[in-house]
């Protein structure tokens, strides 16, 4: 067994995009484990994850929302709450995030421990806060 501390782990910053979130890098290869890779993601008001997909099925779990969460898969968009988990397939673009609110807490868990941050759909600089309106459900 292995005890790890998230305070730790690695923290990907990105001061370039200011409308995009830290991600920790809670649990991988280098933190000794073996399938897994689990991500911690702390954001506030108009911060969300870039449109991307991955090579493995993701899924998301919401741990606490604290105003408009939203989830977008594929050309679908969906209102998250507090302990709302979302299963994204392997290949979808996707992203998450919170329009007008305090906070949004996630947990991101994908079935590889070499697992990196998404292909992403749009190259930086071309992608902010913004993105086009999607279906509602």
């Amino acid at each position: 067994m292995k005890v790890i501390h998230h305070k730790d782990r690695p923290l990907l910053e990105f001061p370039d995009e200011p409308w995009r979130q830290s991600l920790r890098l809670a649990v991988n290869r280098s933190a000794g484990s073996n399938c897994l890779s689990v991500w911690l993601a702390e954001m506030g008001d108009h911060h969300r994850t870039p449109l991307h997909w991955h090579d493995t099925e993701e899924v998301l779990v919401f741990l606490e929302v604290d105003g408009d969460g939203f989830a977008r898969v594929g050309d679908e968009e969906h209102k998250i709450e507090t302990q709302t988990s979302v299963v994204v397939p392997a290949g979808t673009i996707h992203a998450f995030g919170l329009r007008n609110g305090r906070m949004l807490k996630s947990v991101s868990i994908l079935p590889d421990a070499d697992a990196v941050p998404g292909h992403r759909l749009l190259e930086k600089g071309e992608e902010s806060f913004e993105m086009p309106e999607p279906k509602k459900k």
